[in-house]
């Protein structure tokens, strides 16, 4: 995956863990397939701020379930995240995908069904002024007809007329 194409909450998480500052706080366990949070509390109060607009810690815990980050708590102060895609040498984070919101799911099932009915009534109310219209070229052609016959008959009497004489 490209880094430009990477979710930024991906992004700011692998700067989180490439800033050799933040070591102590949040890093790579010694395999580098999980990340470690060491210092829950400096990690609320000084990483949290500095990558995101919030910092509510359980905001960026649910990311990480988002991404399919598994949590492992191993204290009151300390967390490991793991992700079988999401490794040290990020060779797999392409594979790495958000899992949609079960209420994303229900609005856009909602919001598909109500479109989907305005269309279905745009799409009636379209043929009935199509049949409308029909109704109104047959009705034209009609008369066009009959105008036609009526000129044709005026057209005949014109000619068979005895000449005026003055």
């Amino acid at each position: 995956m490209q880094y430009s194409k990477m979710p930024v909450f991906l992004i700011k998480l692998k700067s989180m863990l490439e800033d050799q500052c933040n070591q102590h706080i949040i890093s790579w366990n010694d395999q580098g397939n999980k990340v470690i949070i060491h210092q829950i509390d400096e990690f609320k109060s000084s990483i949290l701020p500095l990558y995101f607009k919030t910092t509510n810690y359980s905001s960026f815990q649910k990311q990480l379930n988002n991404y399919g980050f598994k949590n492992f708590r191993q204290s009151a102060k300390q967390c490991e995240f793991y992700n079988e895609y999401w490794t040290h040498d990020y060779k797999r984070i392409h594979q790495i995908i958000r899992k949609r919101n079960i209420q994303e799911d229900v609005n856009s099932t909602s919001t598909f069904m109500s479109s989907l009915l305005l269309l279905i009534s745009n799409q009636k109310q379209l043929m009935a002024n199509i049949e409308m219209i029909h109704q109104q070229q047959s009705m034209i052609s009609q008369n066009i007809y009959n105008l036609h016959t009526e000129s044709m008959k005026q057209q005949d009497l014109i000619t068979n007329l005895p000449e005026l004489q003055i």
